[in-house]
């Protein structure tokens, strides 16, 4: 995957100096140093082994080459995802992007001399799910569940194993994976990544239109998906809740009282349509559980406490 859009020199170097299980993340940003997240930690990469010297700095043919590899050389193919600041790759790799911002009639037509990327590498770690997943179902009953934790923790890879665990276990649950960035399974013409063999996957969809259509004519039992983000997102939950299919989704919060001060969550919590918070960290690396909550908000998995 990844080998297919770096340059040739660069692949080599990172494979040199990482293990690419363990690489989450590299920045590439115009004349600045092009640094990788390895293991949570951020790392430059460098010319030369002897003492570290000469910092690698990223220029615009490098940007532009890996640009036109993530687009198969058409920008303008790309345009409706790079409108909202992101590229997702055939295998599932997924670029976020900054640059200068088009407005036409008030709505962002693209993003224009694009300056840096975050190129975010998927990884599918299996049975990470393995200490939460007897919270989220029991005897085959699946729990309106909130995986909460600050931007890189492993919310995604963490719902992509339940969606894996849920379809494979022995009560069998039809899933519906809404994948608005391509981030879940991965792949723009393709599903790069297994989450399960009763699992079907919308792409590319805002949440408002694959749960209202894809409710209708797929039949799920359980909806997952990830960033929630605002009220549209939460009204939607709602209705779909309210209507007996379960929702499993991510939202971006440091903890549970950072949740309760974020307005459009308010009514989700005071009403409880989530029986289950779970609060990720990368405290003890990517994935770590903080603490398991019920719709009381009382803790029911606190790991300092056991």
């Amino acid at each position: 995957m990844l080998y297919n859009l770096l340059p040739e020199w660069l692949y080599n170097l990172i494979m040199h100096e990482f293990v690419l299980e363990y690489v989450y993340e590299i920045r590439v940003r115009l004349g600045k140093p092009i640094v990788v997240n390895y293991k949570g930690n951020f790392q430059f990469l460098y010319e030369t082994e002897d003492y570290k010297k000469n910092v690698i700095v990223a220029n615009g043919d490098l940007i532009n080459y890996i640009l036109s590899v993530a687009t198969k050389q058409s920008l303008y193919a790309y345009n409706n995802q790079i409108k909202h600041c992101y590229i997702t790759t055939d295998s599932g790799i997924r670029i976020g992007i900054c640059g200068n911002v088009v407005y036409n009639d008030s709505k962002v037509a693209t993003i224009k001399n694009i300056n840096s990327l975050n190129i975010r590498i998927s990884h599918q770690v299996l049975n990470c799910s393995g200490k939460v997943i007897n919270f989220i179902c029991n005897d085959g009953v699946v729990k309106n569940t909130l995986i909460i934790s600050p931007p890189g923790a492993g919310k995604t890879t963490l719902i992509r194993d339940i969606a894996l665990k849920l379809s494979n276990e022995k009560h069998i649950q039809n899933i519906l994976v809404v994948d608005e960035r391509y981030e879940i399974a991965g792949g723009v013409n393709n599903q790069a990544i297994d989450v399960g063999q009763f699992v079907d996957v919308i792409s590319g969809s805002d949440k408002s239109f694959a749960f209202k259509e894809a409710l209708k004519s797929m039949s799920p039992k359980v909806i997952i998906t990830d960033e929630v983000t605002d009220e549209s997102d939460i009204e939607q939950i709602k209705q779909t809740i309210k209507s007996g299919v379960k929702v499993i989704a991510t939202a971006h919060a440091e903890n549970v009282n950072d949740l309760k001060m974020k307005n459009y969550f308010e009514s989700l919590i005071k009403d409880k349509y989530f029986q289950r918070i779970i609060v990720l960290s990368t405290k003890n690396g990517v994935g770590t559980v903080d603490g398991i909550y019920d719709e009381n908000l009382r803790g029911i998995y606190i790991p300092y406490m056991i």
